[in-house]
């Protein structure tokens, strides 16, 4: 027990230590934290300057600083954490687990019962330390005077002993139930204390410590027997050492009902051990002694309930400006703009270089070098000759040839602006090329021949009266086709007399059936029209020439020009 006790305190005193870091700091710092050289308050803003040339601005409450003063001044703001004190009550049910068998304790039987807990913490914005004591109890069941209990187990043993009759009767057996099993506990520990909006708070403690349980006492007497009366056959006592070490953890939902009260639900675990002694008549045979024996049996549960806390001894927390030191100015380049050789075209093979010249646009030029990239317009984007130069002109050096062979060459060239060799501004580009070799035109020639377009229309069924006209051999007239890239051959799907069922070009312009267009199944009339081309650009000139004709599929060089109708009168 001393040496529990000294653990204990040992425990104590290693908590509070680690819940004030301040103090181990304040010793390491000491030695080298600036003093106070002045301290001035005005309209609530406290000014103090250090010794190392620190300026902070303390802002009282209801005070604050104007937005365009530490814009203006570079302030650094911080702001540091609330710190109170909080006392919150909980009470509620509280449920055992224990050694179970199928849902019962075997060892003590308990029951629910109900417990009440004080706890006191500080908290350091969310983080906080706290204590906690409290009280706890629970019942014992019914149960221990039945089958599964020591009782019936030692009235049994003591039976098969010859110590006591079988025939033993019920009334003869008094059972007696004292008292409860009570917990009384100090813990310590940290705490979470989580705001969820304006009104509702997450709480969660942690807790280490003592735990002084006493075990519950029930037993069993016999009222007359070879005993006599009142003889002893089984009961649970407390533990002469009642005291050992636990935890438990719990989580409060909260809602503020006024400024410093909230309101809420509780749920909570615990584990420790409980110490107990049993004592019950020696079950060996012919033994007339009375056994004694301690035991520790595990000892937890879970506590449902309710929890209201207060919170006192605010101390709001102050938002804080430090003055820093201006930043320096930042380092601008500025594009400079290219003079004279945009777009510019040379003659081919021209011995004349271009000057590459421009001009600065920075306040101060002579801080800046020039850096120049020459490109061949041939999508590399990998320059031919670069150089970096005070300069606001530029000549290429002879090793550089631009023109080479006969072909038109392309070139375009950027400057930047450099400053203090790592800061790069935008980059001013323009381009110029030497022309090509001269070229002689060609005449293009005249097709020798008339060229014709004529396109085939429709197609309907001829009457049967046209079939049996004699027919008239038509010599087959020689077309020539000119090839398909001059103008190509359309066909038409839709059997409609408006649309073009073929079209071409040829050099005849006699009606001819055409050798790549399938013959109808029947004997049918078709539409011809035909126009002239002009020999220059092939379009179309002159009238167009329309005829209707008559074609047979078993006949196709018989084609018969049918007459215009006669227009009505």
């Amino acid at each position: 027990m001393q040496n529990k006790s000294t653990q204990i305190g040992l425990g104590l005193l290693t908590c509070l230590a680690l819940s004030s870091p301040s103090f181990a700091q304040d010793s390491k710092t000491s030695s080298t934290k600036p003093t106070i050289v002045s301290t001035i308050t005005d309209n609530g803003i406290t000014t103090t300057t250090y010794s190392n040339g620190q300026v902070v601005k303390t802002v009282a409450d209801g005070y604050y600083l104007d937005s365009a003063f530490y814009k203006n001044s570079n302030v650094l703001k911080a702001v540091q954490g609330k710190r109170y004190w909080k006392i919150t009550d909980r009470v509620g049910i509280t449920i055992p687990v224990g050694n179970t068998v199928n849902g019962k304790d075997i060892t003590m039987f308990l029951k629910p019962g109900a417990f009440n807990s004080l706890s006191v913490t500080r908290q350091w914005g969310i983080i906080g330390i706290g204590i906690t004591g409290g009280y706890q109890f629970f019942q014992v069941g019914d149960d221990y005077s039945g089958p599964d209990g020591r009782i019936y187990k030692n009235i049994e043993a003591l039976k098969l002993s010859g110590k006591l009759p079988d025939n033993l009767p019920a009334s003869a057996v008094l059972y007696d139930k004292v008292s409860s099993l009570e917990d009384f506990y100090l813990l310590i520990g940290p705490s979470l204390d989580i705001p969820i909006g304006k009104k509702f708070n997450v709480n969660v403690d942690a807790r280490g410590g003592l735990f002084n349980t006493s075990a519950p006492r029930f037993g069993a007497y016999l009222q007359d027997g070879n005993f006599g009366a009142q003889s002893l056959i089984f009961r649970m006592n407390s533990s002469a050492s009642k005291n050992k070490l636990g935890a438990s953890i719990a989580l409060d939902v909260t809602y503020k009902i006024a400024k410093t009260w909230a309101l809420g639900l509780n749920a909570q675990g615990f584990i420790t051990e409980t110490p107990f002694t049993t004592v019950g008549e020696d079950v060996s045979q012919g033994s007339t002694k009375t056994l004694t024996k301690e035991d520790v049996s595990t000892h937890g549960g879970y506590n449902f309930g309710l929890a209201l806390s207060h919170t006192f001894g605010e101390d709001n927390g102050k938002t804080v400006y430090t003055l820093l030191p201006p930043p320096p100015a930042p380092i601008v380049a500025y594009a400079p703009t290219l003079l004279g050789e945009n777009g510019k075209m040379y003659d081919y093979k021209s011995s004349e270089k271009p000057v590459f010249k421009w001009k600065s646009n920075s306040p101060n030029p002579d801080q800046e070098e020039y850096l120049f990239k020459l490109y061949k317009a041939d999508g590399s984007d990998t320059p031919i000759y670069q150089q970096t130069t005070k300069n606001t002109s530029l000549t290429l050096p002879d090793n550089v040839a631009l023109v080479n062979g006969d072909e038109c060459n392309f070139y375009y060239y950027s400057v930047q602006s450099v400053v203090q060799n790592k800061v790069f501004s935008e980059a001013d580009a323009a381009s110029f090329g030497y022309k090509a070799k001269p070229v002689a035109m060609i005449a293009s020639s005249k097709p020798t021949t008339d060229q014709y377009m004529f396109k085939v229309f429709g197609g309907t069924t001829a009457p049967n009266t046209m079939k049996a006209k004699p027919r008239r051999k038509v010599v087959k007239p020689a077309v020539a086709t000119v090839p398909k890239k001059l103008v190509p051959r359309k066909k038409s799907t839709k059997p409609a007399s408006n649309y073009v069922n073929y079209e071409n070009v040829t050099e005849n312009p006699k009606v001819k059936w055409p050798d790549d267009l399938p013959l109808p199944k029947n004997p049918s009339i078709y539409e011809y029209e035909v126009q002239r081309l002009n020999p220059g650009d092939c379009k179309p000139v002159g009238p167009v020439a329309k005829y209707r004709f008559y074609i047979d599929p078993k006949n196709p060089d018989d084609i018969r020009i049918l007459p215009d109708k006669p227009k009505k009168k």
